[in-house]
């Protein structure tokens, strides 16, 4: 948090988070006893403690808490509009906040973005790829990449990117000696890896001769929580799994690793980039969002275009 001149509320955001004077005024680049002092005015101007305080410890009152989460929200709304007008020139400058998929984040979408900060240098990234999905609605998160069909789009922007598809798939080694699964019915027979949903397998879909779709639930001797752990599995010959093409794609090219019923996966997932409607595009923001698109569409539809290619050579 920086400081300026006469911001108390600054300042009394600060105690708040850091949980001291003493803590906020290092943070803050202030003495002890200016911080003090600006808690004191706002305090004398409202007429009542935000803070009881004792030799040990510092505590919100009531009144603190529900002036803290007032002034919160507005200051966060203040200096999201100060930060928007100061990066209005061309050069793209300043803080951008991006939440990511772990890993389609890590191995298609940041290797694009890091480019953009030896570009410009006043460009400084942020970027999440934790599990949970941080929230575009607060103000902490500037632009997403999402992957799966958007609950809610109120107060945002989204611009599809493709599908990923997915991909059912043995090593090598592992069907050495084994039939390769012709019917769904089939992978009864076989050793399956699933991910794992509440302790449960996670279904997989299927396409029906008519068109239609099938939910099958593998009865799965490995569950495993994500991709790359079923990834890996899956290459070391432990049995047959589900995971995205794009990770698997090379593997799959040179036989490393085998697809089965690919005309019969379905549940291939959307991909959008996501970010807060606003006015206009901070110039920061257009050019995170074109790295994504350059570098995403054609990992996505290459992969589409090579999956039809591999479907096409197996009908022959």
């Amino acid at each position: 948090m920086r400081h300026q001149s006469g911001d108390d509320i600054g300042v009394f955001l600060a105690v708040c988070e850091a949980g001291s004077f003493v803590a906020a005024s290092a943070r803050l680049r202030l003495s002890a006893s200016a911080v003090a002092k600006a808690i004191g005015r706002i305090e004398q101007r409202l007429n009542v403690r935000l803070f009881k305080r004792t030799t040990r410890s510092l505590q919100l009152t009531a009144e603190g808490a529900a002036y803290r989460d007032v002034c919160g929200a507005a200051w966060r709304d203040v200096h999201r509009v100060e930060t928007m007008l100061t990066g209005l020139s061309d050069e793209p400058a300043g803080i951008l906040n991006i939440s990511l998929p772990p890993l389609f984040g890590a191995q298609i979408v940041t290797p694009a973005l890091y480019p953009l900060s030896r570009k410009w240098p006043r460009l400084t990234l942020n970027i999440d790829s934790s599990i949970e999905q941080l929230d575009l609605s607060n103000g902490e998160v500037d632009l997403a990449v999402r992957i799966g069909e958007l609950p809610n789009t109120g107060g945002l922007v989204a611009r599809r990117l493709g599908l990923q598809h997915l991909v059912l798939c043995g090593s090598c080694d592992y069907f050495t000696g084994r039939k390769r699964p012709e019917t769904v019915d089939d992978l009864i027979t076989h050793d399956l890896i699933a991910g794992s949903t509440r302790g449960r397998p996670a279904p997989w879909q299927f396409l029906q001769p008519d068109g239609g779709l099938s939910t099958w639930h593998p009865k799965a001797r490995l569950l495993l929580e994500g991709s790359l752990l079923t990834l890996s599995a899956i290459r070391s010959g432990e049995g047959i799994g589900l995971v995205p093409y794009w990770l698997v794609r090379d593997e799959i090219a040179d036989g490393r690793l085998i697809s089965v019923l690919q005309e019969r996966v379905a549940g291939h997932l959307p991909v959008h980039v996501v970010w807060p409607a606003a006015p206009f595009l901070l110039p920061r923001l257009r050019a995170a969002i074109d790295a994504i698109v350059e570098a995403v569409v054609p990992a996505l539809n290459n992969g589409a275009e090579e999956m039809s290619q591999h479907l096409t050579a197996l009908r022959r």
